[in-house]
């Protein structure tokens, strides 16, 4: 266990991009739990939904299938769960009691690539989820083990840092080129998650995105799940872009999908990457709210009143929050946080 820990820390530590990174530490990882296949997503943090995956062994055109597992039927090991929990790794035919046969995603998904077991992961740092893993065997191989699942929980927490890094370096990089098309992108997807409409604004942009995000938000918006049926997803040319899922409430009689879900993509406010960024460096949610006080321009003294604290504490969260961002003042903080010039380099201020 020590030496897989050690050559995967030491990849963790070379500042790669998600991908890269990921690519890399399944390499490594393969050479102590033999798999057939994998699947390895990045993971919004705020909403435990899939970003973004890497893969190997399995057939494309198969993440509505599943998403809709996910977020829909009521199964084991769900990445929200491990995450939640903090139990982080399951084996699904411990999970299901010995019986993978009661578990959906063994009936459903794995069939379709010829697969018997399965392990999932998350991995998790400060309370947080960046990625998700999942990796499977065939029926020739024998089942996932208790130690191979110690060996992959013992990785969560370095991964999970260096893709929160990755995070960080991606919402602060600067793409070239256009900025794309102005308004929002549209879709309607049918209760299967299929594509019914869509404007020339969302067509644009799902060429850059792929399917994953899509699938994700539209089976979260048909799960209910609200507010969380949202992502934040750096595109293929380095933007980023929100998406927001809603439900259709129409009557199918009236030509409305049953099922169906709304889809609207926009580029993600810098409000947003901001947000992304003040996780991304280990913010707590009070030093996040300070943040977002200081970038609207407010004094200690009114950051005090308005959240009910003496300027003193604000001191010591503006301090603490310098520190975590490697800046020395206010417009060097708020300079890191909207990616702009800074505007002051005095010594630290509060």
């Amino acid at each position: 266990m020590g030496r897989l820990r050690d050559d995967i820390e030491r990849i963790c530590g070379h500042g790669l991009d998600a991908r890269t990174l990921r690519l890399r530490v399944m390499a490594r990882l393969g050479q102590d739990v033999a798999h057939d296949a994998y699947c390895f997503g990045t993971i919004d943090p705020w909403t435990l939904l899939i970003t973004d995956d890497v893969s190997e062994g399995i057939p494309p055109g198969n993440g509505g299938l599943a998403a809709h597992n996910e977020y829909l039927v009521p199964d084991v090991d769900k990445f929200a769960d491990l995450a939640r929990t903090g139990r982080t790794v399951g084996i699904l035919s411990r999970s299901a009691g010995g019986d993978p046969s009661r578990s959906a995603r063994f009936r459903t998904v794995l069939p379709v690539i010829g697969a018997r077991h399965e392990l999932r992961a998350v991995f998790t740092t400060d309370g947080e989820c960046w990625g998700a893993l999942t990796m499977f065997r065939q029926a020739g191989r024998g089942d996932f083990t208790p130690r191979e699942a110690a060996l992959v929980r013992a990785l969560s927490q370095p991964v999970a840092a260096a893709l929160r890094r990755a995070c960080v370096d991606a919402a602060q990089a600067v793409p070239p080129g256009p900025a794309g098309p102005a308004g929002p992108g549209i879709l309607v997807l049918d209760g299967e998650g299929r594509t019914l409409i869509a404007n020339e604004t969302a067509r644009y942009w799902l060429d850059e995105l792929g399917a994953q995000a899509l699938h994700e938000v539209s089976a979260a918006a048909r799960a209910g799940r609200g507010e969380e049926a949202y992502l934040r997803v750096r595109s293929r040319t380095g933007r980023w872009l929100s998406l927001w899922g809603s439900p259709l409430d129409g009557d199918p009689r009236d030509g409305a999908p049953a099922g169906g879900t709304s889809v609207v993509i926009q580029p993600t406010p810098t409000s947003g990457i901001t947000e992304m960024l003040a996780l991304g460096y280990g913010l707590t949610a009070r030093e996040r709210e300070i943040l977002q006080h200081v970038i609207s321009g407010r004094s200690s003294t009114g950051i005090a009143s308005e959240l009910t604290m003496s300027p003193y504490t604000v001191q010591d969260h503006l301090k603490s929050v310098f520190g975590k961002f490697g800046v020395r003042s206010r417009g060097q903080l708020v300079a890191r946080a909207l990616d702009i010039a800074p505007v002051d380099v005095s010594p630290t201020e509060s």
